[in-house]
């Protein structure tokens, strides 16, 4: 046999460059003739820099992330890189991916429910197509079996939810009674010893509307037996939960309990991520995200951020939209006119949760996780119809006529308790508003696909409606979604759409393509701007807001590997960002620190970690206290002089130390700094002087930059910080104005409580004639602020030298009495009236 006839096997050239494998794919019906600029822009920048491990690549929504993930995915194989996996967030995005993939002429294989669709992958041919919840799967099997060479993250921009999903185990009382029970009966002792049995009691009934976590050290101590009571009603083998499980089974001592009718929850306080295998190996990691403006919760979700950004300016996406407005509407965005809507036109309503769907239940039912994808296909196929969305915000792609009119009842919000627990409870929203906004970009993106897109927007609940209509947090939104929202508000106030027959005259217009509007929006859409002081603010933010992610994702990981004292050391190194950024993420911070305090045996320092955490929360906190002296008829009252005494007292010279540094720390930008740091170290002020103090522009994007409340008399003050004014300095028509609506914001906000007065910090100075200023706003020199910080550090040091008894006597000599109350503090300060 004469086997020269074969001849040489010629090697087969694969390239690697994405560009050039597009241009090699077979000219198949439906494919795309060309790659958009920004794809290719994307494609070129990460080919240059592809042995990075980390790259995140930010493209619209609409804008062909896919294609360039599947481009991306298909260059790794080429290079040689074993097992690559493109992960989706649900199985029927797996599916529309590898319908993306043939229609491309792309080889790929999928994996849903442990089943591949081929053997391309497992031969090493192909990449695979499969869900977070595969990677993220704490048995591993697939993971270990074929250990990922690289990963393409679609949709990153909402993995936090599903990556808080794999750390997650929630039993109910529908689908665990027996197991449920028991832990509400391992769990009552605690919240009795916390003083709260009855209102757990009312918690886990149904009784009240909350959610109440139990204290990190009541975890700890049941940790072992939480574990056998799962172990008993085989949770490990439950088919919901079982994926679950591991990823949680040895560390449930270092995660979160909460408690909800019906409900219990058992997470981490932060994620994991960097314990996690595909992100702990330094494999290659891609991931496509819509743009992000913060990637503070990117960070948070992947534990770091990417080595490079890629971000290119293109107008993909960027479809036409009207967004119109329930509260300046007449019996507002009813479930009558939604169907009378639906009758000519086709209609999506997106409500953030199940409970919210039942106000729908006369325009149409949720369909079933079975349902759906049917469902949501004869929708796409219809002329006229209805679609009730719930608690979906990606993966539904809904362009041009397949639907034109979306209404949004209700913030996007998520449905874990830890979420609801520090959303709803601890009034922690500041926290959440990049996350938010995220979720804002993907619901705008489900009907309005692509450059030559439109739709109306119709915005219906009274929370979504309060959100939007925020600058500070339209500021966290992509610059052409800002100036839509703003131009919806003038057209809707110029037209007078204040009622249905003139909302639907409207919508008629733009979805008839009515010549007026197209000019009026080419016009007009680019001269909307929100106002430049919440644009800076927000952009300020960045940074400290990414810090602060990172730090969590260090702590997470050291609690996870045993290592709590580097947890400890991280979140006190963070603290001080982490306060001045968001008060109260730095009060949960607080409560993960007094755990470790109370683990390591100090309990004094776990007592500051706990009482600073209930200034920043509030009551709805719950945390032991462990102090050892004995409290007395002689030991201090007044909120004042029990904050001074709790410093001076301190029984270890080293925490005492350490305690007053970090309190001239918060102090000491007072004498300067930026607006965020002094804002911040008023606040702190405040709060060491007794009073509830806190920063309502900082934290809900409206309000003074400050207020000091005192409880015990319904008093407050306001504080406006413009120490960057040069002396003298002027007060102009706009810091006038936005002092006038602070004032009446405390009047709305805080009615049972009396405002003496609006303090503007900077130099002396008049306001402009323009300007009107009231009889309640004064000038008071930062130097004043000073003083006051002086004179507190001075009378602790000094009731430091004393013994333990001349301390409680001496505490309450100083700090006690009229001297220190709000009324007296404004009266005494210097000041000068704000005048023309």
């Amino acid at each position: 046999m004469d086997f020269s006839k074969l001849g040489n096997i010629s090697k087969s050239s694969r390239p690697t460059n994405p560009i050039e494998i597009f241009e090699k794919l077979p000219n198949l019906p439906g494919t795309p003739n060309d790659i958009w600029r920004g794809q290719n822009e994307a494609l070129q920048q990460w080919d240059k820099n592809r042995k990075l491990n980390d790259i995140l690549i930010a493209l619209n929504t609409g804008a062909g992330k896919t294609l360039a993930g599947l481009l991306i995915a298909q260059s790794l194989i080429n290079e040689g890189i074993e097992n690559v996996m493109y992960v989706c967030s649900t199985k029927d995005l797996v599916e529309q991916t590898s319908r993306e993939a043939q229609k491309v002429g792309i080889d790929h294989t999928t994996r849903l429910s442990g089943t591949h669709s081929n053997s391309l992958f497992e031969s090493g041919k192909s990449f695979c197509i499969t869900t977070y919840q595969t990677v993220l799967n704490g048995l591993k099997g697939f993971i270990q079996k074929f250990p990922p060479g690289a990963v393409i993250f679609d949709d990153a921009h909402v993995a936090e939810s599903m990556i808080r999903d794999a750390f997650l185990i929630n039993i109910t009382y529908e689908n665990h009674q027996k197991c449920y029970s028991e832990l509400i009966e391992l769990f009552t002792p605690h919240f009795s010893e916390l003083n709260r049995r009855q209102q757990f009691k009312a918690a886990v009934s149904g009784e009240r509307q909350l959610t109440m976590m139990a204290a990190p050290s009541g975890v700890r101590e049941r940790s072992t037996q939480i574990a056998t009571i799962l172990q008993k009603f085989n949770i490990p083998n439950d088919t919901n939960l079982k994926y679950k499980f591991p990823n949680l089974e040895d560390h449930i001592s270092e995660c979160c309990v909460l408690f909800s009718k019906g409900q219990i929850e058992i997470t981490p306080p932060f994620l994991p991520s960097l314990c996690i295998d595909i992100f702990e190996r330094p494999i290659r990691r891609v991931y496509l995200s819509a743009t992000l403006k913060n990637k503070s919760d990117f960070i948070r979700a992947f534990g770091r951020k990417p080595d490079l950004s890629i971000e290119p300016k293109n107008d993909a996406g960027n479809g036409e939209r009207l967004v119109l407005f329930a509260n300046d509407v007449e019996k507002g965005f009813t479930v009558s006119l939604a169907n009378e809507i639906a009758s000519n036109n086709k209609i999506i309503v997106a409500v953030p949760s199940y409970a919210a769907a039942e106000a729908w239940g006369t325009f149409s039912s949720p369909p079933s996780r079975d349902q759906f994808t049917q469902m949501l296909n004869s929708f796409r196929e219809a002329k006229t119809g209805k679609f009730l969305l719930v608690s979906r915000v990606d993966g539904i792609d809904l362009p041009h006529d397949t639907c034109r009119i979306m209404l949004m009842d209700g913030l996007p919000t998520g449905s874990t308790l830890i979420e609801k627990y520090q959303s709803d409870f601890l009034n922690m929203r500041k926290s959440y508003s990049s996350r938010i906004a995220n979720r804002l970009v993907q619901l705008f993106g489900r009907i309005n696909r692509g450059r030559n897109d439109y739709g109306v927007f119709l915005i219906s609940s009274s929370n979504l409606n309060a959100w939007l209509s925020n600058d500070r947090n339209i500021a966290l939104l992509p610059n052409l979604l800002q100036q839509q929202i703003l131009l919806g508000r003038h057209v809707q106030a110029g037209m007078s759409i204040n009622n249905h027959k003139s909302l639907n005259i409207i919508v008629k217009s733009v979805l008839g393509r009515d010549q007026s509007w197209l000019e009026y929006y080419g016009s007009n859409i680019e001269r909307n701007e929100i106002d430049e002081d919440h644009r800076n603010k927000a952009d300020d933010s960045m940074e400290p807001s990414h810090k602060v992610a990172e730090a969590e994702a260090k702590i997470a990981s050291a609690l996870w590997n045993g290592d709590s004292d580097k947890a400890r050391l991280l979140i006190e190194e963070s603290l001080e960002t982490t306060t001045r950024l968001d008060p109260l993420l730095a009060g949960w911070h607080n409560i993960l620190l007094g755990g470790l305090y109370e683990k390591a045996g100090d309990l004094e320092s776990a007592d500051v970690a706990y009482e600073n955490a209930r200034m920043k929360l509030g009551t709805n906190v719950l945390l032991p206290t462990h102090k050892k002296f004995a409290r007395t008829s002689n030991e201090p009252v007044d909120p004042f002089a029990a904050n001074i005494f709790s410093i001076a007292s301190l029984s270890s010279a080293e925490t005492y130390k350490k305690e007053l540094n970090t309190l001239r720390n918060r102090l000491k930008h007072l004498d300067g700094g930026t607006s965020s740091q002094m804002e911040e170290a008023v606040r702190s002020l405040g709060e060491l002087l007794g009073f509830s103090a806190s920063r309502p522009d900082n934290d809900s994007g409206t309000g003074p930059d400050v207020l000091w409340e005192e409880l015990s008399t319904l008093k407050a003050i306001a504080i406006e910080l413009k120490t960057d004014k040069k002396d003298p300095a002027t007060y102009n028509k706009k810091d006038v104005g936005q002092s006038h609506d602070h004032i009446q914001w405390v009047s709305d906000h805080k009615k049972d409580v009396t405002l003496i007065g609006l303090l503007f910090v900077g130099p002396s100075g008049k306001s402009t004639n323009q300007a009107n200023p009231s009889n309640q706003m004064w000038v008071v020199n930062p130097t004043q602020l000073v003083t006051i910080r002086e004179e507190i550090l001075s009378i602790i040091v000094d009731i430091r030298s004393l013994t333990p008894l001349e301390k409680l006597e001496k505490s309450r000599v100083l700090c006690n009495g009229p001297k220190w109350m709000i009324q007296a503090l404004f009266d005494n300060i210097e000041k000068k009236a704000l005048l023309k």
